[in-house]
């Protein structure tokens, strides 16, 4: 089966049948998703079967006290609080796992975030962990935890954009 490109979420997208086995992931989505997108808080991109959701990621700015960042992020001399990106959820249905759907969501939402802090600023992408297994992923993308939460992870913009550049280069 075939599914969109990531696109802006819009009250044609069905949410009605969308779980990714992590409840606050599926309510934030049924619940709270549009209302935030249209309002501007939160910039939600989806991905869906013939207007069916099938995985979506939200993205914001936030700022971030500079005392709880790694110290890799914190390094030079940064503003208190630190500009940043949220990458507030980020869920595939779990019919629809192991397709790519949720690499490719990432990926789309990395290079987002790096044309972002191109136009405005922006020192690290931050991520909140829903639960342990969701920090793992997290680590395993090489983003650090919070010196006070290992629940809210980060990883510095400069070094997603070298590591999607090297990605792209063929060896």
């Amino acid at each position: 089966m075939a599914f969109s490109a990531p696109e802006p979420l819009n009250d044609g997208h069905d949410l009605s049948q969308f779980t990714c086995g992590k409840p606050p992931l599926d309510n934030w989505l049924k619940r709270r998703a549009f209302s935030n997108h249209k309002r501007g808080f939160t910039a939600v991109m989806v991905t869906h079967d013939a207007g069916r959701v099938i995985g979506y990621y939200g993205l914001a700015p936030t700022a971030v006290v500079l005392s709880s960042m790694p110290r890799s992020i914190r390094t030079g001399q940064p503003p208190d609080p630190v500009p940043c990106l949220l990458l507030g959820q980020l869920a595939t249905d779990i019919n629809w796992t192991g397709r790519g759907i949720g690499s490719g969501l990432l990926k789309h939402a990395l290079q987002r975030c790096i044309d972002a802090a191109t136009l405005i600023g922006g020192r690290a992408l931050i991520v909140n962990a829903v639960d342990e297994e969701a920090a793992q992923f997290w680590r395993r993308k090489m983003f650090l935890p919070s010196t006070d939460n290992p629940m809210i992870l980060s990883r510095s913009i400069s070094d997603i954009a070298a590591s999607l550049s090297e990605a792209q280069v063929p060896k």
